[in-house]
């Protein structure tokens, strides 16, 4: 346990430093962009998180979805996913939102490496006032496949979990 809370904590600075980095330069480029910390939950266990959603002006409707997350062994992991709003095609009520595309993440885990998914993301819009989008909950989940590093094989990997955003 000791050694995995010593790895957990080398890997916190590198963390803020990406995170720092991809947030000065979405900020910079005038995107929409909202931190996302997530809770997963899947084939490689429980993983905690935060990912950014990124917008540009150009097209609201493409999301560039980066993530870090925390293996249920202490390591860091890191994927990304490019998501489609799928929205304004779809009878959802004016707060909610709903977004699919392909994922790839690299777990980083004991038992689990890279994985390959469809993810589909559900978001509520908690706030809308002057600044719409500014505070959300969702929902994901991503269903595809993983490499098991035990066996050398690749099986169904899957994933869902909760996530906070807000926005910029």
């Amino acid at each position: 346990m000791s050694s995995h809370l010593g790895h957990l904590q080398a890997t916190r600075l590198p963390l803020v430093a990406v995170l720092a980095v991809l947030c000065a330069h979405a900020g910079a480029v005038e995107n929409d962009v909202r931190l996302v910390p997530q809770l997963l939950v899947g084939t490689a266990g429980v993983e905690p998180g935060i990912a950014l959603e990124i917008r540009p002006p150009a097209n609201p409707l493409f999301i560039v979805r980066p993530e870090l997350l925390i293996s249920e062994d202490g390591r860091l992991g890191a994927g990304g996913a490019i998501l489609f709003d799928l929205t304004p095609s779809t009878d959802l009520p004016g707060r909610q939102a709903v977004a699919v595309g392909p994922r790839v993440v690299y777990h980083n885990a004991d038992d689990v490496g890279w994985e390959a998914d469809a993810m589909v993301t559900w978001s509520y819009a908690l706030s809308h006032d002057t600044r719409p989008w500014r505070h959300a909950v969702g929902a994901l989940a991503a269903l595809g496949l993983a490499r098991d590093t035990d066996h050398h094989d690749t099986d169904i990997g899957a994933t869902v979990g909760a996530f906070y955003a807000f926005g910029f």
